[in-house]
């Protein structure tokens, strides 16, 4: 389980502060609008306690099974977008119950597949 999580908690964070970076550039490209820069920092604490956890950390091992694409964490639409926007309109949010919430949206992003209109007939299912 060690050399599984390792890269999935080294991927989750270069992505989180990716998205951190993106955020502060969103700052000053709108005046220094202060949610960007609250969302920014959000994310950064994010990859913080993402970094403090055990490696055995059960919410971890399922984002590296959902997310994780060879080296790189590659979150789904839905938990990309909820990510990008961790705190920016309300600074109450928790970090835990977000990383919590993350997985949730993981597991919708992962169930979705193509599936937006139904299940397809056996066969024609290209996601099967």
């Amino acid at each position: 389980m060690t050399d599984f999580i390792r890269p999935v908690k080294a991927a989750m964070i270069e992505y989180l502060l990716r998205v951190a970076a993106w955020r502060r550039a969103k700052a000053n490209e709108y005046d220094r609008d202060l949610r960007n820069l609250r969302s920014a920092d959000a994310i950064q604490e994010l990859a913080a306690y993402i970094e403090s956890l055990p490696e055995s950390e059960p919410r971890l091992v399922r984002l590296g099974q959902l997310g994780k694409d060879g080296d790189t964490f590659f979150p789904g639409q839905q938990t990309s977008y909820e990510i990008g926007r961790f705190r920016f309109f309300d600074e109450a949010g928790e970090v835990d119950a977000f990383l919590t919430a993350v997985v949730d949206l993981a597991e919708r992003d992962a169930g979705e597949h193509g599936h937006f209109g139904g299940k397809l007939p056996p066969g024609d299912d290209p996601w099967e």
